[in-house]
């Protein structure tokens, strides 16, 4: 079907030669029918060609729980520097929002984020959700190792925390964002290491990130 037009006043404001409040919502409603017949038709090419689109943001999210921790927390030693987090992901908590079926980050396989299927600009958010049994004045730090195995590693710190006095099963929610501005992030894994000069035990409740792509 042709586009049909609404017909407005042609010589003067209401000068009653326009379309009819019931033509000009027939012509509407048909152009509007005709469209998302059009989009219904062709959605999957439309899901298929995405990246083709330029000018539109997406996103999508996963929660993944871990089980393992629970049952055995992870031991921190004193000043240990290889202390990276780990999380099977098959909890009852294990979540998505993924309508168009994007790639999931996390690899419990290799226990590290995996960001080949992104591309620079995009922007991954993560949320940390932890419980750990610590000692007095302790000082405790969560970082993310980034670009594991390329020329150019490196760590950026998603959250510092200090404990005054000895605690079991504290929460530790840590909030990191991370632009994807580089090849080498791009191109290599990531993982989530902790660190503190004292001796801790970490359960992995489990970690939210979401994906806005450009």
């Amino acid at each position: 079907m042709t586009q049909q037009f609404l017909n407005p006043a042609s010589t003067a404001p209401n000068d009653k030669l326009g379309d009819t409040p019931n033509s000009a919502s027939d012509k509407i409603n048909a152009n509007t029918t005709e469209l998302y017949a059009g989009v219904a038709a062709n959605a999957q090419a439309i899901i298929a060609n995405t990246a083709l689109i330029t000018g539109f943001t997406e996103t999508y999210h996963f929660y993944d729980n871990d089980t393992a921790t629970a049952a055995t927390p992870i031991v921190h030693g004193a000043g240990a520097t290889t202390t990276y987090l780990t999380n099977n992901a098959i909890g009852p908590g294990t979540r998505s929002y993924n309508p168009n079926s994007k790639t999931k980050l996390w690899d419990s396989a290799t226990n590290k984020f995996d960001f080949t299927s992104l591309k620079i600009g995009d922007v991954v958010d993560f949320r940390f959700d932890l419980l750990i049994d610590h000692g007095a004045a302790q000082e405790i730090d969560l970082f993310m190792s980034l670009a594991e195995g390329g020329s150019f590693p490196y760590e950026l710190k998603a959250s510092h925390n200090y404990y005054k006095t000895a605690t079991t099963g504290v929460t530790l929610t840590a909030q990191f964002i991370l632009p994807i501005t580089s090849q080498p992030t791009l191109d290599n894994p990531a993982r989530p290491r902790f660190s503190s000069i004292a001796a801790a035990s970490v359960v992995v409740n489990g970690w939210f990130y979401k994906i806005t792509e450009v």
